[in-house]
């Protein structure tokens, strides 16, 4: 037997989903919970019931997408790739497709606003679910790392690189797919812009 969510259960699904879109595309400072309480024909204070304050309503949500990125990466590192970059843009095309704009910003861009505590949960959150399954890509040795640079660093240093692909301004060429654009950014993430 399925048991119905009750009418609390399901404005909490509402809320969080509706602050995922608020979050996701503005940001922590420009997002408020009037605006997400407007979407929804719902009062501020039935937000404050559910989820305490606004912080605590940014770390589930990032908590929420965070955990639906590691699930897609760890389901695209356990296949096989015919070249070890395609695997490397499949992962990359998670985050983007999760994210409408720079989740590095996204989440470090908050920081200054939150407590020590929540802080250190989307520090958590960032390296568990988006560090680490590219790390884990990096540290098959499929894309060999120069000497000095260990998987952990490559994958931070990777993530913070792809602002570029969160905005058309930088679109080498207006025709262009968001694979196409993600290729072309990890070409020169990978290979660099100089001929050796």
């Amino acid at each position: 037997m399925v048991t119905k969510p009750s009418k609390s259960e399901e404005t909490y699904a509402k809320i969080l989903e509706a602050a995922t879109v608020q979050f996701l595309l503005n940001g922590y400072a420009q997002t408020t919970t009037r605006e997400i309480a407007k979407a929804l024909k719902i009062t501020q204070p039935a937000i404050y019931h559910h989820f305490g304050d606004k912080e605590t309503l940014f770390v589930e949500v990032i908590k929420r997408v965070g955990n639906q990125v590691m699930t897609d990466m760890m389901a695209i590192l356990d296949q096989t790739y015919p070249q070890p970059v395609d695997q490397l843009v499949a992962l990359t095309e998670v985050i983007i497709t999760r994210h409408p704009r720079d989740v590095f910003s996204l989440i470090h861009g908050s920081f200054d606003a939150l407590s020590p505590q929540h802080q250190q949960e989307l520090g958590m959150v960032f390296g568990r679910n988006y560090v680490m399954p590219i790390a884990q890509f990096f540290s098959q040795e499929v894309v060999p790392l120069r000497e000095g640079i260990d998987s952990k660093m490559a994958s931070s240093f990777f993530i913070t690189s792809l602002s570029p692909l969160f905005s058309d301004f930088h679109a080498l060429n207006g025709t262009t797919t968001m694979h196409e654009r993600i290729q072309q950014l990890l070409d020169l993430i990978l290979y660099g812009l100089l001929n050796r």
